[in-house]
């Protein structure tokens, strides 16, 4: 779930970003955390495999799992995400968004990870995992350790299909996310 992103404004939590429909793991990008705002990297490896690099956490098992363990929470800024459907023709992108531009992370030195969720059922059909969406008023209660998986932010989630150019990470352009019959 969730391998690509997208960031669409040049100052996300005030800091300077160039504008990316094509975000990819390794990349950096910006994060909030509950003391500062920085660019870090997404994907990090726990702390006893290197070179296993994660890019999501099941927000049902993150406080289970080892390989989360002493992370600190923080928020990813987005303007959306790429999901492929399986089909009998191959995998079809599409360009899933909402009015909420937050996803609720974790981060420890070494990079960051996106919390993910069940999808709801706007895009089942096409993944059966989303990121953790939350509203601004949600950011604080988020990094303070409240869970909040089910946010309303989670609802009335828009998508179309997309074309398959964005399944190359060099390709970066602002008709990545146009609508494709």
């Amino acid at each position: 779930m969730c391998g690509r992103f997208v960031i669409l404004y040049k100052k996300p939590f005030g800091i300077d970003y160039r504008k990316s429909f094509n975000i990819a793991p390794s990349d950096s990008v910006p994060i909030k955390t509950s003391i500062d705002v920085k660019l870090i990297k997404w994907s990090f490896s726990p702390f006893w495999r290197k070179g296993k690099d994660l890019i999501n956490c099941r927000s049902e098992t993150m406080n289970e799992k080892p390989s989360f363990k002493n992370l600190k929470r923080c928020i990813i800024f987005n303007n959306g995400w790429y999901e492929w459907q399986n089909s009998k023709s191959g995998k079809i992108p599409y360009f899933i968004f909402s009015k909420y531009n937050f996803f609720a992370g974790l981060y420890n030195e070494s990079g960051c990870l996106i919390v993910t969720r069940n999808a709801v059922n706007e895009i089942q059909h096409i993944h059966h995992r989303q990121p953790v969406l939350l509203k601004d008023f949600e950011i604080d209660r988020y990094l303070k350790g409240e869970n909040l998986f089910n946010s309303n932010a989670n609802i009335n989630i828009g998508f179309h299909r997309v074309s398959k150019s964005v399944n190359n990470t060099l390709n970066n352009t602002p008709e990545l996310i146009n609508k494709v019959f």
